[in-house]
């Protein structure tokens, strides 16, 4: 399908237009609750002073997916139209409560997630795209909000075929925003966050031709533990961690490349910032090289934790066949303080992130965890600025520790209220 150049008359909507060339610092709080953080936190708990934008997740998508697990979402009279839980509505109702801490908060609606439906069947058509417009638009206006943020997981890809998609995704995006840009005006925030992926700029979304409609991109620059990689967001490669598959070799630097590449302006991206640690899965299930033949037959690393490891991090809460998520707060307390002091902190200078280490049962120390901590969060916001990045972007509020990584984030770019 093939569209008219709607906007050709608007203007580039970019983030040193927009925000007079200050840095921002985008903070998402998961208060709906998602599929991979767990339960949504508490609003009243917020310190919106450490932010410039706050984006509340998630808002979802009533959807006609097979595979749709929450009942509500599949009212086939609201089909493309907007969905927001109960605790979500009710936390809406509080952002004039949280405009009096810092009166300059810009607050976005975050729409989807890891897992959300909904997304390739509201983008598909003129007529769909129009339902959910109308939708968007009606919830901004039900609650004061400034703007909209669209966490598609991802077009074309379908999160690896967890969700609906089809080849049409990466132009029924790019129609999706140009209108949703001429419904809300130039006066509303339009921003989107795209995946570290490296198809993502090249295959999924067509960045040069949604740039012009956007005010900025929150790149989710983290969840690279995954294939060969050891750690969940380093900032650059690593020699004494190295990754084995070429396919599997992320870093911030990388990925901010890579949009760069794509026509992307640096004061257009935000940098994203992850408020938790993963267990690299190279731990605990055989690393594959996709790019061989026969590849799922030979595999190029082996598991590296035994079931003493594995038995640590149960005891923890943490069950590593299904969940890695770590959050800041709980590396601290959990692992950080473990009164038994089981696990040992390092600092990997070239990656430029800190990481933990567990004896194994022959005394030797392994690779257990990666995260996040202010002075990896000082060097990303150097880099920002380094990169001339339109600023930070970080997942999630709930996940920090007394709020020491946002501020260490503001400190570090610069923002005060």
């Amino acid at each position: 399908m093939r569209y008219l150049p709607i906007l050709a008359a608007l203007p580039l909507l970019c983030a040193s237009h927009a925000f007079a060339n200050s840095l921002i610092s985008v903070g998402y709080f998961n208060g709906g609750g998602d599929v991979t953080a767990g339960p949504g936190g508490d609003i009243d708990k917020l310190d919106v002073r450490q932010i410039t934008h706050l984006n509340y997740s998630f808002g979802l998508i009533y959807n006609n997916e097979k595979d749709e697990t929450n009942e509500a979402l599949k009212d086939p009279g609201k089909l493309h139209q907007l969905w927001l839980s109960p605790k979500v509505q009710a936390d809406l109702q509080k952002i004039p409560e949280l405009r009096k801490q810092n009166p300059d908060l810009k607050v976005l609606l975050s729409v989807g997630g890891w897992g959300a439906r909904g997304f390739s069947g509201a983008a598909d058509n003129k007529e769909s795209r129009a339902t959910f417009i109308r939708s968007v638009q009606e919830v901004m206006d039900r609650y004061g909000l400034d703007g909209i943020d669209l966490d598609w997981e991802y077009p074309v890809n379908g999160a690896w075929g967890l969700v609906d998609k089809q080849p049409a995704d990466r132009d029924n995006f790019t129609a999706l925003l140009k209108e949703l840009r001429q419904a809300l005006g130039d006066k509303k925030l339009v921003t989107i966050a795209v995946g570290a992926n490296a198809e993502s700029p090249k295959s999924w979304v067509d960045v040069k031709a949604i740039a012009p409609v956007l005010n900025y991109i929150n790149l989710m620059t983290y969840d690279m533990a995954y294939g060969t990689q050891y750690f969940n967001s380093n900032l650059y490669d690593s020699s004494q961690w190295p990754t084995v598959a070429a396919a599997d070799k992320y870093s911030a630097d990388f990925v901010v490349n890579n949009y760069l590449a794509a026509g992307l302006k640096p004061e257009q991206m935000n940098l994203g910032i992850g408020f938790y640690g993963r267990v690299p899965k190279r731990a605990v299930e055989p690393g594959i090289d996709w790019t061989k033949a026969d590849a799922q037959n030979n595999p190029v690393t082996k598991p590296y934790f035994g079931e003493a490891e594995k038995t640590l991090f149960s005891s923890l809460g943490y069950h590593l066949d299904k969940d890695t998520y770590v959050k800041y707060n709980d590396i601290v307390s959990k692992l950080l303080n473990d009164p038994q002091k089981r696990f040992t902190e390092h600092w990997d200078d070239q990656a430029k992130v800190p990481w933990l280490s567990v004896k194994s049962a022959s005394g030797e120390p392994l690779f257990a965890l990666s995260y996040e901590n202010p002075r990896s969060v000082d060097l990303k916001a150097q880099y920002i600025k380094e990169k001339g990045l339109g600023g930070a972007m970080f997942w999630e509020y709930g996940a920090d520790d007394n709020n020491q990584l946002a501020k260490q984030l503001a400190t570090s770019l610069g923002i005060r209220h």
